[in-house]
């Protein structure tokens, strides 16, 4: 059985799509390296380099960097904990 023409427009453009995603992963992974160590500069100075402010501003950093490297696990991690998630039977 043929697919209409629109289908096929379709998958194609969601192919291109997961692969760009795919694609642009590493270059957003170093983009919010480079944003989260910006932060941290940027609270470091903004408070006249105090210690508390730069630990604070560089662990929240940290949990936002581990978020972007670790979102995949995290969200299959929150679908499986969900209630009315796929369950197998045994």
């Amino acid at each position: 059985m043929m697919q209409p023409a629109d289908a096929t427009v379709a998958d194609g453009l969601l192919d291109w799509a997961s692969q760009t995603a795919i694609d642009l992963q590493p270059v957003l992974q170093t983009v919010a390296i480079t944003v989260a160590i910006l932060f941290v500069i940027y609270k470091a100075v903004q408070s006249k380099f105090s210690l508390g402010t730069i630990v604070v501003s560089a662990l929240a950093a940290g949990i936002f960097v581990w978020l972007v490297f670790n979102v995949i696990d995290l969200s299959d991690t929150i679908g499986e904990d969900l209630p009315g998630g796929a369950s197998v039977d045994g």
